[in-house]
C-alpha cells in the first residue's frame, strides 16, 4: 500500500485532518506543526487536549463530538489534541489535567474548562455560539 500523501498548507505546513480519537469530520486533528496556522484562521475554536486510553476522555469525546454536530456559528472550528503524541505542544499550552477544553477566537485563548464531568454538549455548544469574537485592541487615538 502507497504512503499517504500529506497534505500542505501555505509555508509548508501541515493542513489539519480528521482526529482518529474522535472519529469525524467535524473534528480535526491538531499538532504543533499545523495549530498557529489553524487557530488564528477560526473566529471561535473549541479545543479538547486528550489521552485516548482515558476513560474520562473517552466519556468526553461523545459530548465533544455531538456539540460539533449541532453547534451554528460562521467560522467556528471543533478540534483536538492528543497530548499522548503532543506532549511538547499540551505544556506550551499549559494544559495539565485532561481532558481539558480551550477556546480560542482568532488563536487566543478565550476560555478554559478542566471540568470535563460539568462540560456535557449543550454547554460546549452555547460556549462556541456565544463566545465573542476577540479583535486587536485598537490604539488610542491622539488628541487634537
Amino acid at each position: 500500500m502507497p504512503p499517504q500523501k500529506q497534505d500542505k498548507k501555505k509555508g509548508g505546513q501541515s493542513a489539519p485532518r480528521t482526529d482518529p480519537f474522535i472519529g469525524s469530520r467535524l473534528v480535526l486533528g491538531l499538532t504543533s506543526h499545523n495549530i498557529n496556522d489553524f487557530l488564528p484562521e477560526k473566529d471561535i475554536a473549541l479545543v479538547m487536549f486528550y489521552d485516548p486510553n482515558d476513560p474520562q476522555c473517552e466519556w468526553s469525546k461523545k459530548h465533544f463530538l455531538k456539540a460539533a454536530k449541532t453547534t451554528v456559528r460562521e467560522n467556528h472550528a471543533y478540534a483536538a489534541i492528543d497530548c499522548t503524541q503532543q506532549d511538547e505542544l499540551c505544556e506550551t499550552e499549559g494544559v495539565t489535567s485532561l481532558p481539558s477544553f480551550k477556546l480560542y477566537s482568532k488563536g487566543k485563548v478565550f476560555g478554559v474548562y478542566d471540568r470535563p464531568r460539568e462540560f456535557v454538549y449543550f454547554t460546549m455548544r452555547k460556549f462556541v455560539e456565544n463566545a465573542p469574537l476577540l479583535t486587536e485592541p485598537q490604539r488610542p487615538k491622539r488628541p487634537c
